[in-house]
């Protein structure tokens, strides 16, 4: 498949180049700057990606991206969510920049295009209840907003999907292909985090689910190099069962 990745100098952006190589997908790289992606990757991984410069808050120049190079699938990674209440980025700006280009293109090929886009464990829901997570911890709040807009999109106008982290490590600095991870696979689960821990903790009032989701948090831990593999893996399947879907993950070796 030929994927047009957007935020190609990320550090999750840089090991989707990887593993979508090393998974036999065609890499376009959607990037400020081709001389700083040609610093961050080996010579011999830079070669074997085509690079388009562009802002990712430019729908246009995404869709031209996308159209110009043919590309069947979206991966977007742009952006920092912050953690903090109290903070703001541009990332609802470069999401829907990212997810209009894509809509666009798709359109004017007469077929929703495949697109996966980075969420955050605060949207996925608290187990057993309709109720997001950043209700009672709240992080990643950027995401709540963009989670409505995927919701909001006229049916098969784009075949999403959200994949929802908690914090991610890179397990080593350089970048290679093939890709390799020190970690097993992920298990995944749609709306809500799989493997959930449930306590009695939940019945206290006004406080149990807040503290039950702040003990939870920690164990969704997971590494740049798993994400970029799970999403590089699932984008090989044309009947993906996470179409529509925010996607909690966990390594459940840990």
């Amino acid at each position: 498949m030929k994927v047009l990745l957007v935020g190609a100098t990320g550090n999750l952006g840089l090991r989707l180049v990887a593993a979508l190589l090393t998974h036999g997908h065609d890499v376009v790289a959607y990037a400020r700057s081709s001389k700083r992606l040609g610093a961050l990757l080996p010579e011999a991984v830079y070669n074997k990606v085509t690079v388009v410069e562009g802002n990712a808050t430019d729908t246009t120049s995404i869709k031209r991206a996308i159209l110009d190079n043919d590309c069947e699938a979206v991966v977007n990674t742009a952006g920092v969510a912050a953690m903090a209440p109290w903070r703001r980025n541009n990332m609802p700006e470069i999401f829907s920049a990212v997810l209009k280009g894509t809509q666009q293109a798709g359109s004017e090929k007469n077929q929703p295009l495949r697109i996966w886009l980075l969420g955050g464990l605060g949207v996925l829901n608290f187990p057993g209840t309709e109720t997001m997570l950043s209700n009672y911890v709240p992080i990643f709040l950027e995401h709540r907003e963009n989670i409505k807009l995927l919701r909001a999109l006229p049916p098969h106008s784009v075949d999403w999907s959200l994949l929802c982290p908690s914090t991610m490590v890179a397990e080593k600095s350089e970048v290679s292909v093939p890709a390799k991870s020190s970690h097993g696979r992920l298990t995944a689960e749609a709306s809500s985090p799989p493997l959930w821990k449930d306590s009695w903790l939940k019945h206290i009032p006004f406080l149990g689910k807040v503290i039950l989701a702040g003990m939870n948090a920690p164990r969704y831990e997971t590494t740049l190099e798993q994400n970029a593999d799970f999403i590089a893996s699932d984008l090989k399947d044309r009947e993906s069962p996470w179409i529509g879907a925010p996607v909690g993950i966990i390594d459940a070796a840990r």
